[in-house]
């Protein structure tokens, strides 16, 4: 039982390593985040 803890622990922190990486690499004044936002809102509007 606590070997599947510390493995689910490790899975969490290594997703969350990765969230982090992809969030940094995509900061607000990125143009494909820009894209993105605009495209949302098209859509929201229909």
């Amino acid at each position: 039982m606590r070997l599947l803890r510390a493995f689910i622990d490790w899975i969490r922190r290594r997703r969350q390593r990765r969230l982090e990486l992809e969030t940094a690499q995509h900061s607000a004044d990125d143009p494909w985040v820009l894209q993105q936002i605009e495209k949302f809102e098209r859509e929201l509007k229909r």
